[in-house]
């Protein structure tokens, strides 16, 4: 099947081009995203692929191929679909997801389908206890509660597909524990700031006054500023596939200090498209790692984390355990943190938790509320004294 990328010519405007593969041709310098027109009931239809190299883009090519062929023309064994084209069709269909969520779909269902054997072919050879068995094997890879507790939830998404009503019952499946919300304290954000870069206090600044998601700030563009209003607007774009979650565009407000730094990096950039791009010209995606990066240099690691990492290159690479004393590999600096703190900051200073359910993009208000994080006592403490007449 072809393979195509999709770039802008020279008049500016966007096109697919074949790649030419085979002798000769280099293809491993490619960069994604990859895209195949596949014939579907009779109609030619663009589909992104799931890949971020050109290899896996052939395989993941090959995949979608075989599932058009089960899906187009219904080919079944007596009437019997088999878990591979169950799997294959579940994720044709997922693929307006995010390449991260896709990605961890296709992790968990392969991992299914190694987990129950190859003696389990077809969907009407899934029981009860064939779910137990995929538990089982989950919680003996030393998985988490909650990830374990997520994985079964995604198998169980694919049968419910397939008018399968089977779930490992719920007094079975792994405790998970609720984590609050852990916003980041003031010492913490002052400390962080104070190490960055011009660069960097942009990109942080952000994600804090933003209260957006990673991919969210990563496609971001200069376009979705309105400076007057002072106001971000979160929305989709189609030609890099990227979709706020839910699908739902939402306009948020940006604090003044945000938008004079944005305003001083536009002047700098009249014309680039993306707010944040990375040495390529291409939207920024290391926020994660070089946040952890600054932690460390800050000496805000707690030094009690531990995890392995892949250390060396080609022949030399190794695994090594590893403690956030001495890596960037700290838990506590994650990306979310700064929407939790957001959220947090938002809730103290007075704004209604409907209209912060709408800025943070939720659909229900629950998840807004499990965002909240609780105010720091030392800043209640004239409410504290007030309590008891001090």
């Amino acid at each position: 099947m072809t393979i195509y990328t999709r770039n802008r010519n020279e008049a500016g405007s966007w096109r697919y081009n074949r790649v030419k593969a085979g002798r000769g041709k280099r293809t491993d310098k490619l960069l994604p995203p990859f895209y195949i027109r596949p014939f579907i009931s009779g109609k030619q239809a663009w589909i992104r692929l799931d890949a971020e190299t050109f290899d896996a883009a052939k395989e993941r090519a090959s995949e979608i191929n075989d599932t058009v062929t089960v899906n187009d023309t219904v080919i079944q064994e007596n009437n019997r679909i088999s878990i591979k084209a169950a799997v294959a069709i579940y994720l044709d269909q997922k693929k307006g997801k995010a390449p991260k969520t896709i990605k961890q779909y296709r992790l968990t269902l392969d991992e299914f389908r190694e987990a129950i054997g190859s003696k389990i072919e077809f969907l009407d050879q899934i029981t009860v206890n064939v779910l137990r068995a995929h538990k089982d094997y989950l919680v003996a890879q030393g998985y988490s509660g909650k990830t374990i507790d997520t994985r079964l939830n995604i198998t169980s998404f694919v049968l419910k597909k397939n008018g399968i009503a089977l779930r490992v019952p719920r007094d079975e499946r792994p405790a998970v524990e609720e984590q609050p919300a852990t916003p980041y304290t003031s010492v913490e954000i002052k400390t962080l700031f104070a190490a960055m870069s011009e660069e960097d206090l942009l990109r942080y600044k952000f994600f804090l006054g933003s209260g957006c998601r990673n991919r969210e700030v990563t496609f971001a563009a200069w376009s979705d500023i309105d400076f007057d209003k002072k106001t971000y607007h979160v929305c989709g774009k189609k030609d890099v596939g990227f979709n706020p979650k839910s699908h739902e565009s939402r306009t948020v407000p940006l604090p003044d200090s945000l938008v004079a730094l944005l305003r001083a990096c536009r002047q700098k950039h009249p014309d680039v498209r993306w707010i944040f791009v990375n040495e390529h010209g291409n939207p920024e995606t290391g926020f994660l790692s070089r946040l952890k990066d600054l932690a460390l240099g800050a000496g805000l690691n707690c030094g009690q984390c531990r995890t392995t990492i892949t250390l060396g290159t080609y022949h030399r690479k190794r695994k090594v355990e590893v403690s956030c004393k001495d890596y960037p590999v700290c838990e506590r600096y994650i990306l979310h943190r700064f929407r939790k703190t957001c959220a947090t900051r938002w809730s103290e200073a007075g704004v209604p938790v409907r209209t912060l359910q709408s800025w943070l993009g939720h659909k229900k208000l629950e998840t807004t509320m499990k965002y909240l994080g609780v105010t720091d006592a030392a800043k209640l403490r004239s409410n504290i004294n007030a309590a008891f007449g001090d």
